[in-house]
Order: C-alpha cells, then sequence, then structure tokens
C-alpha cells in the first residue's frame, strides 16, 4: 500500500493537463485515439484498482480525449465517472453513456450550480438534472444501479458560509422522480470556511431518510488528502478513517472487490 501511494505522489507532481491539452491536439489533427498519450490519473487508477480492488472516480472534462485511454487501461465495473457540475449539456454527458454502458460503469450526474425559484413547483436545477438522467440511457428497466446522481449544492446569495448550500428536499424529489441513487458531496458544499465541520455534516447527511424503510443518501464522493485545487476543502486520511467508523455504526459499507 505504501508503494502505491508513493507513485501516487509521483505521478500527481506531473499532473494531467499538460497531456489532456495534448490528446486534444491531436485529435484536431486527425490522430487515432490509439495515439492518445495517457495520463498520469490514469494510471494512478489502475494501480489503485490492482493493489486495492477500490472503485475509482473520476470527473471527465472532455469525454472522447479522456474515455478511450480509460476504456484502454481500466477494468470494467470498477470506474465512476461524472460530469462537471459547471457543464450541464446534454452531448457531453451522451458521450460519457457510451463508454460507461460499454464497460459497465457507472455514471455520476452532478447537479447544476444554479437553482431556481422554489416557488415555481420545479426548480431549473431540478429540470437539468432530470433532463440531464435521458441523456445517459441509464434510467431505463436494468441500467438504474448504473445512474447515480451527485447533490454538490447550489450557489445562491444566501448561502452564507456554505461553498454551496445544500437543498437535500430539491435532491430528494429528484432522486424519487428518476429512480437514481444520490451521492452527497460535502466537500464542494461545505467548501474552506465550513470545511472542520465536513465530518459531521455528512454523518448528519447519511442520516436522513426518505421514509422510515430507506435513506436519502446513498454514498459519499468526498475529497480527501493533498491536491493542487480544493484542498483547502479536503479532509485527511485519518478523518476520513473517523468518518467511516462512525458510518457503520448505522450503515453498511460496501467492501472493494478482489
Amino acid at each position: 500500500m505504501h508503494r502505491t501511494f508513493q507513485r501516487i505522489r509521483d505521478a500527481l507532481a506531473q499532473g494531467d493537463t499538460p497531456l489532456l491539452r495534448k490528446n486534444i491536439d491531436l485529435l484536431v489533427e486527425g490522430k487515432s485515439i490509439n495515439q492518445l498519450k495517457i495520463l498520469p490519473s490514469v494510471r494512478i487508477a489502475k494501480n489503485i484498482i490492482k493493489e486495492t480492488g477500490l472503485l475509482v472516480a473520476a470527473e471527465i472534462m472532455d469525454p472522447l480525449s479522456q474515455l478511450p485511454i480509460f476504456e484502454r487501461m481500466l477494468p470494467k465495473e470498477r470506474v465512476l465517472i461524472w460530469n462537471p457540475a459547471v457543464s450541464q449539456l446534454g452531448w457531453p454527458v451522451l458521450n460519457m453513456s457510451i463508454f460507461a454502458k460499454k464497460n459497465r460503469w457507472l455514471i455520476g450526474l452532478k447537479n447544476p450550480k444554479w437553482f431556481g425559484d422554489e416557488n415555481l413547483g420545479q426548480t431549473t436545477m431540478e429540470k437539468t438534472w432530470i433532463g440531464l438522467t435521458h441523456y445517459t440511457g441509464m434510467n431505463e428497466p436494468g441500467l438504474e444501479e448504473k445512474l447515480i446522481l451527485i447533490h454538490r449544492g447550489v450557489d445562491i446569495y444566501n448561502k452564507g458560509d456554505y461553498r454551496n448550500l445544500p437543498v437535500h428536499q430539491a435532491a430528494k424529489r429528484t432522486k424519487l422522480a428518476t429512480k437514481a441513487k444520490l451521492f452527497f458531496d460535502p466537500s464542494h458544499i461545505h467548501g474552506p470556511k465550513l470545511r472542520d465541520s465536513i465530518v459531521r455534516a455528512t454523518i448528519e447527511a447519511m442520516q436522513m431518510k426518505i421514509d422510515e424503510e430507506n435513506f436519502l443518501y446513498d454514498g459519499i464522493l468526498i475529497e480527501v488528502g493533498r491536491s493542487k485545487t480544493d484542498t483547502e476543502q479536503h479532509i485527511t486520511v485519518k478523518e476520513l478513517k473517523e468518518l467511516c467508523c462512525q458510518l457503520t455504526e448505522f450503515r453498511d459499507l460496501s467492501e472493494p472487490k478482489n
């Protein structure tokens, strides 16, 4: 495990951005997807899956330059890909879903950063979020388990110290409307100002229920450790362990696959 994390640190020092830009240039020049350069993060993901059996997750900025490499390097069923919250267009999600279906990956959809008028019955956030699920084609019978909604809060004027205000009721309505799983993203919700509240708030969110039998949130997408961006909203590995221990008091955790 120590060697795995050492390789992760070495690969992170390089970063994905230079090679990602190079790959986009190669595609524009008419090069084959087989000529695309392997991104450092993909090598990291491959090692993590091999040595731990854990699922890996990645934000997809440009599906056609990123996902062919994922498909070439990573095993089926062990990847969760999601769209950026700032990109709520259907076409990139459609491209992501093609790769996800082919490789039996999970596909995550983050809610838009905007919210809209809740007095209208259904906010623009909900309409857009639900609309994106149709582009995945995974809201069909038998595929719902592969579709995950990710609630990362909304950027509105009265959000206080939150980076993005959580709107649990809107997330609940969207989950019920789509029959999809719902993950909680405490890192983007709480941000730097409320960073010390992330563990406690995550426990509270994971205790919320739709009814007596069913929890509201099915999982968590949380940022841990250090990175070149958003480090102020990351929890430590020690805090992650603490979080997992507290979760096991009232929720079952999935074990890594060998």
